[in-house]
């Protein structure tokens, strides 16, 4: 069948089919790609499990409270040296027009035109506007400081800093945007000159206005960055602009198509989707699909010197390399696959797209990249033709060099290799610490700078604050134990429902509620105000509790899914090689080569970077994809070798295998490694970590696992890496120093 594939797609006739036929279809579906940015979804309450608490508080609020779930926005107004009688009159004039009233009517609903507006607090005169709904929910009336639904101080003990509230039950991303714009118009700049009144737009709405304008600008971004990095790689490993491209049109009407899949998927409802995940998606097409490319290409210069039809030597490239692309693409769609087994929604939803995006990439790769070339003939190679019956002797003789050395020393090789790898992973020793909000940014976004002003001018918690649902008979006991909690502030009643039966109290924690330290508060409190309920209910959400859901499931989800990605990818392994040995050795180089990585980089970014925090999902994400795509090498090499080995000794084959792909592979490993490494151009700290490790990774993957530690173990192994198997010798046995093909 692969044979009958080959030689279509490159056929003197149905390869113009082909090519048209995939060119029309990318170029019909590439009009959806910059609309897949802005249909994703960044927040994690929308990933986590039904059965999370912080979930089920959501779902509580939302369905049987009055207003429903509120998304606050906190005005920060700084001056150094205090504030002015000419700054409390600002900031009165500003709430006044913030309610889209003339003179402050407590009890009067906001006219505002801003969306879903609720209430609007001045620091110094109480509410502006919507104190009857306040006080129907069941808080303040007036909004000082002695009424008891006002929890948390205003403005500083300092008088430079003070605090406005302008509380919506706005959910929508681009209607909280459209707020957080609106606000950030009226107020006085954050980045207003030193000694003048300034102010910042934070709180939640703020926290997820700057959180979406992040990610929306990523894609773009990372698509330029990353296809000009290729473009200079492929430039200087080919020296050919024309086969520079080639891969590069292939995998970008791969990913055209791609993108276009992923968001009819979400427009039919059927997935929600991150930002980081269409980040990933990225990277894995352009570097995994180019490696892809590469393969095929290396394989068609080597028949281009053997044969004189290019359609022949084409067919006859893609048909050899057409069951190693299958097998490295599918173990990392099977890898991908895997992860829909997450209680994780993005973990889940993450795993589809990416095997949607590597299968559609590896169809292109057998279609439309031979036809491509089989259009272009010998001259895609320009100026390095290749001629029948010449040799890159050059390059393989490195290889050929390489592989002596080890064959003469395998156990040195193998010790002195892991003994490496393993001084890395000795980093994995140190315990790191989570990122908070603030760390997410590689710089700071206004948020961020107004919720460090909170921090240390007013109560850190109030610019998300916890909310605890407890069932009415035992709600006062409830909030009595949650306002003496160790970590909280303070606390105070804010709601009922509409059927009297639950009461929110809404907590202010003592730290940044998007911190470690505020995330180790809610284990405690949960158990404490479960005692206090007696048995009724009461649970603890809030983005605080959303962070440590986040957590808690990322950390079960890979307990479960790592150790099904390993057994999928030994599964693949055999039924490619029809051998148990060697897949043994080659899961536990790239499991080896994932700890160096981890605990390399950890190293690395506490004592170089100066940041010991991480994201909870980095050292799952970095196993997928090492993993995935360090098998992927592994098979390049393992299906030369025994292919090679039908013609001679294994011993000699592993020679002959790496001269033969050790350009290649390597080529492959630096492309893949750089694509990741546009990761670290973003300003999201996630994926910078996320690129660095897995790009170290994939560099250690290919110059020292791939080169030396493989070659190390298969030469002691020799005929036993196909066991139970055997492999017979079609006719004399070549030395590797024989081989000229």
């Amino acid at each position: 069948m692969l044979g009958s594939i080959s030689r279509f797609a490159s056929g003197r006739r149905t390869k113009w089919f082909v090519l048209v036929t995939w060119v029309v279809v990318g170029l019909g579906l590439a009009q959806f790609q910059p609309k897949l940015q802005e249909a994703t979804t960044n927040e994690n309450e929308a990933f986590l499990p039904a059965s999370a608490e912080s979930t089920v508080v959501n779902d509580l609020v939302s369905d049987r409270f009055p207003d429903g779930r509120e998304v606050d926005a906190l005005i920060v107004y700084n001056r150094d040296g205090g504030l002015t009688d000419a700054d409390r009159q600002r900031i009165t004039e500003d709430a006044l027009a913030i309610a889209g009233l003339e003179r402050p009517d407590p009890l009067a609903p906001c006219s505002s035109e801003l969306t879903d507006l609720l209430s609007v607090i001045d620091p110094f005169r109480g509410p502006v506007c919507g104190a009857r709904e306040l006080a129907t929910q069941g808080g303040a009336a007036a909004g000082d400081q002695d009424q008891p639904g006002e929890a948390t101080p205003s403005v500083s003990e300092d008088g430079a800093t003070a605090a406005m509230l302008v509380r919506t039950n706005s959910e929508d991303s681009e209607e909280i945007q459209d707020n957080v714009t609106a606000l950030r118009d009226l107020v006085p700049p954050s980045d207003a000159p030193e000694g003048e009144l300034r102010a910042y737009v934070t709180g939640v709405a703020g926290i997820v206005n700057d959180s979406v304008e992040v990610f929306q600008s990523v894609d773009l971004t990372l698509l330029a960055v990353t296809v000009s990095l290729i473009l200079v790689l492929l430039l200087l490993i080919y020296r050919s602009p024309v086969i520079a491209l080639v891969p590069l049109f292939v995998v970008a009407i791969a990913y055209g198509i791609a993108a276009a899949a992923v968001y009819g998927l979400i427009q039919a409802g059927a997935i929600e989707v991150s930002g980081q995940t269409t980040a990933l998606l990225i990277i894995l097409m352009f570097g995994a699909g180019t490696d892809y490319c590469l393969l095929i290409v290396a394989r068609y210069r080597e028949e281009l010197r053997q044969r004189e039809d290019v359609h022949d030597a084409m067919a006859r490239a893609t048909e050899r390399t057409a069951p190693a692309i299958l097998s490295a693409g599918g173990t990392v769609v099977a890898a991908m696959l895997v992860l829909m087994l997450a209680d994780m929604r993005s973990t889940a939803s993450m795993g589809p797209v990416l095997a949607l995006g590597t299968a559609i990439m590896i169809a292109a790769g057998l279609t439309l990249l031979p036809a491509l070339l089989s259009c272009l003939g010998r001259r895609a190679f320009w100026p390095a033709v290749p001629r029948v019956g010449t040799e890159a002797q050059q390059a393989r003789g490195i290889w050929r060099r390489i592989g002596h050395f080890v064959h003469d020393r395998p156990v040195l090789t193998l010790l002195v290799s892991v003994a490496v790898l393993a001084a890395g992973a000795l980093g994995n020793l140190q315990e790191r610490g989570i990122l908070d909000f603030g760390e997410g940014f590689r710089n700071d976004p206004e948020s961020v700078q107004g919720q460090r002003i909170v921090e240390r001018e007013l109560s850190a918690g109030q610019t998300a604050p916890t909310t605890v649902i407890a069932a009415a008979p035992v709600a006062e006991r409830v909030a009595a134990v949650v306002a003496e909690h160790e970590g909280v502030d303070a606390a105070a009643v804010t709601g009922r429902s509409e059927d009297g039966e639950l009461v929110r109290i809404d907590a202010t924690l003592a730290h940044d509620p998007f911190s470690e330290e505020a995330s180790d508060t809610i284990p405690a409190l949960r158990a404490s105000i479960t005692e206090a309920a007696g048995g009724e209910l009461a649970l603890v959400g809030g983005l605080t509790a959303e962070n440590f859901d986040t957590e808690e499931t990322l950390d079960a989800d890979a307990r479960l899914v790592v150790p099904l990605v390993l057994a999928v990818i030994f599964l693949i392994l055999c039924a490619l090689l029809r051998a148990l040995v060697a897949p043994l050795h080659l899961i536990a180089t790239v499991v080896l080569s994932f700890a160096f990585a981890i605990g390399a980089s950890t190293l690395i970014f506490t004592e170089i970077f100066n940041q010991p925090d991480s994201d909870p999902s980095l050292a799952t994400f970095a196993f997928i994809f090492l993993v995935a795509l360090g098998v992927d090498y592994n098979i390049f090499l393992i299906s030369r070798i025994r292919e090679e080995a039908h013609r001679r000794e294994t011993k000699d084959a592993v020679i002959v295998g790496l001269e033969r792909t050790g350009g290649v592979i390597t080529s492959a490993g630096l492309i893949l490694a750089g694509t990741f490494c546009a990761l670290m151009t973003l300003p999201l700290e996630v994926l910078f970590q996320i690129g660095f490790t897995i790009a170290l990774g994939l560099i250690v993957d290919t110059f020292l696992v791939r080169t030396i530690l493989v070659p190390s173990i298969a030469f002691l192994l020799g005929e036993r890496n196909w066991w139970p198997s055997r492999i017979s010798h079609a006719g004399p046995v070549a030395p590797a120093e024989a081989t000229a093909d």
